[in-house]
C-alpha cells in the first residue's frame, strides 16, 4: 500500500496525462499529485474511486492487493479466512511473548473487507509500518465497530476511527484498564500517523 504513488504515476504516463491534467480530471492540486508520486501522502476513499474510474482498474490494483487464488476465495466463502488469520496472530503473540496489540474500531462500512473502511485500513498499515521500523513489537488490527465486545479485550490499546469516536466514553467505561484514544478527523485524512504513535508508545513504555 506505501507503493500508490508509484502506482498511480505508471497510470497517468501510461495515459499520456501531466501531473495538472491528472489533477484537474481529479479536481485536486497538481501539488496533490505529485505528493501522492513521491509518497508523501495518499488520495482520500472518493479519490481513489475516482482514479480507478478513470483509469478503468480496480482500487485493489491501485492499492497493490493481488487477487486471491481461486482457494483462497472458496475458503473466505466458508468464513474459513478469519480463523486462519486469527491463528497465525496466535502463532505470532506466542513466538513473541513480549508483543503488544493496537486495535483500530471503525464503522461497519467498507469497500474492500469487513473490517473497517478502506481509510482506516491505510492508516492501520502505515502505523504498523511506523512500529516495525522502530522495531516495536506491536501489531495493528482494524475491526468493524460491531465487534467491540469480541476484541476489546485482546488489545492494549484501542483506537477510534473518526466515525466511530462519538462512542469512545462508553467504551471507556467499559474498559476503564485499556487505554482509549479518538484518531482525529484531520491526522485520519492525512493519514497521519505520527502523534498517535507517539501516544501509544507513552503508555505502553
Amino acid at each position: 500500500m506505501l507503493k500508490i504513488g508509484i502506482k498511480i504515476k505508471e497510470l497517468r504516463q501510461a495515459n499520456q496525462l501531466t501531473q495538472k491534467s491528472l489533477a484537474e480530471k481529479l479536481n485536486v492540486t497538481p501539488q496533490a499529485v505529485s505528493k501522492w508520486e513521491r509518497n508523501e501522502s495518499v488520495p482520500d476513499i472518493q479519490t481513489l474511486l475516482n482514479i480507478s474510474t478513470l483509469f478503468n482498474v480496480t482500487v485493489d490494483d491501485i492499492l497493490g492487493i493481488e487477487k486471491p487464488s481461486l482457494f483462497t476465495s472458496l475458503l473466505k466463502r466458508k468464513g474459513r479466512i478469519k480463523m486462519q488469520e486469527k491463528a497465525t496472530v496466535l502463532q505470532t503473540e506466542t513466538l513473541n511473548g513480549d508483543s503488544k496489540k493496537v486495535i483500530i474500531f471503525d464503522m461497519p462500512l467498507s469497500l474492500i473487507s469487513n473490517d473497517g473502511l478502506l481509510q482506516t485500513q491505510l492508516f492501520a498499515t502505515k502505523l504498523s509500518n511506523l512500529f516495525k521500523h522502530a522495531n516495536k513489537n506491536i501489531l495493528v488490527e482494524t475491526v468493524n465497530s460491531s465487534k467491540v465486545k469480541n476484541y476489546a479485550e485482546s488489545a492494549n490499546v484501542l483506537l477510534l476511527a473518526p466515525p466511530f469516536s462519538s462512542t469512545k466514553e462508553k467504551i471507556e467505561a467499559e474498559y476503564p484498564n485499556i487505554p482509549i484514544f479518538s484518531i482525529s478527523q484531520k491526522d485520519y485524512g492525512t493519514l497521519n500517523v505520527e502523534d498517535i504513535y507517539k501516544e501509544i508508545i507513552a503508555v505502553l513504555q
